[in-house]
């Protein structure tokens, strides 16, 4: 697979998605029933296999590894829902790309309650994958019954959103796609929402059916580790794209391979560590997410706190790394090629707000002093 995403990668980014063809082959492959849970005809495996996986991936092309970290979790996001929902989305036991539209990306969106489904108008940014989705979990703010207003995340089928195809234009990230949808009228039967403060309690339908540990696993701890795990995965990749450069490159003014310049082979040796390390931080943190939650224990706010910023720590890691690679290489950043686009993905897909250290490192500093957190805080 790996050679022929690297011949797929570039035209990703002048499509601006995945093609059909890649989206067709991780499918084949069962990447997207990894997290699937064996109740719902996956595989019910630790999100470390997923990730491990898309590595894999990264090495043939960034954007693909984008889609298939985030997306390839969120087959578990769907398995929170009641059976009748998981149904709709899992019938048969067939796969599902599950996309998610949660981190405040909605944009002049309204919500009414008309009996049994909630009528949507609205429009959502930075839809991943969308373009190779089924099914989008979307998290809007409804009105109740008695005339409250609540958060629930709400299950809508890809075909019911209209993709503004000319709306991803953007310096990295290009080939993912993440364009801006839209919803008029849509109706969205009560049966296919959640509360948002059941996910965040853990304390969802789902899992009258799915007895995975990954269904006692706090919501935000998985996600965030989603996102860092594309991109110390894409560092990866870089890092071959790195190594095949300096295997074949004469610098400027040097007159003999970069192979021979021991500073190269230093920058290449500590970047590898730092890379790798990243990784296995990454790894570290989910199998033990999901060990505590196999011996059945609860998850406590350092915890949980922790995890929000390790994920933002494991980012910096692999991104310090990565660029210190492409200072390394000088003028191979231009022209264009896979230097330059991995390098480009790397920084675009570090600026997500979870990747942002300081936010996290205070909510963690906060919880180890005792101090109370603010009401938005997020973990």
């Amino acid at each position: 697979m790996i050679p022929m995403l690297k011949a797929q990668g570039p035209a990703h980014d002048s499509a601006k998605r995945i093609s059909d063809d890649v989206g067709a082959e991780l499918r084949a492959a069962g990447f997207f029933r990894i997290c699937q849970s064996t109740e719902n005809g996956g595989y019910g495996l630790r999100p470390s296999v997923l990730w491990r996986v898309c590595r894999e991936v990264a090495r043939g092309d960034s954007a693909t590894a984008w889609i298939l970290g985030l997306a390839g979790l969120h087959p578990w996001m769907a398995g929170m829902f009641g059976a009748r929902a998981q149904d709709d989305v899992f019938a048969g036991g067939r796969d599902a790309v599950v996309i998610a539209l949660t981190g405040n990306v909605g944009r002049g969106v309204e919500a009414r309650l008309d009996r049994e489904h909630y009528v949507l108008n609205g429009k959502w940014t930075y839809a991943s994958g969308i373009d190779v989705a089924d099914w989008a979990s979307v998290l809007v703010d409804v009105p109740t019954a008695e005339g409250e207003r609540e958060l629930r995340l709400l299950l809508v089928p890809k075909e019911s959103f209209r993709i503004d195809h000319e709306s991803w234009n953007v310096f990295g990230m290009k080939g993912t796609g993440s364009k801006d949808v839209y919803l008029e009228n849509e109706r969205v039967p009560l049966y296919r929402s959640i509360k948002w403060t059941d996910v965040q309690r853990i304390e969802y339908p789902g899992r009258e059916r799915n007895k995975s540990p990954m269904y006692r696993i706090p919501h935000t701890s998985l996600f965030v580790m989603s996102v860092a795990a594309a991109i110390t995965s894409v560092a990866h990749g870089l890092l071959d794209i790195h190594a095949e450069t300096v295997r074949k490159r004469i610098p400027a003014g040097l007159n003999a391979p970069q192979t021979e310049d021991r500073f190269t082979l230093a920058e290449l040796g500590k970047a590898a560590a730092k890379i790798e390390g990243a990784f296995n931080m990454l790894l570290h943190d989910v199998d033990e997410m999901w060990d505590w939650a196999q011996a059945g224990k609860e998850f406590s706010a350092t915890q949980r706190a922790r995890y929000r910023t390790d994920g933002a720590i494991i980012c910096d890691m692999a991104l310090a790394a990565s660029d210190d690679l492409v200072r390394n290489l000088g003028g191979s950043l231009m022209p264009p090629g896979p230097v330059e686009r991995y390098f480009r993905d790397l920084h675009s897909m570090a600026s997500h707000f979870l990747m942002q250290v300081n936010p996290s490192a205070e909510i963690y500093g906060r919880v180890l002093l005792g101090m109370p957190l603010p009401a938005n805080a997020r973990i």
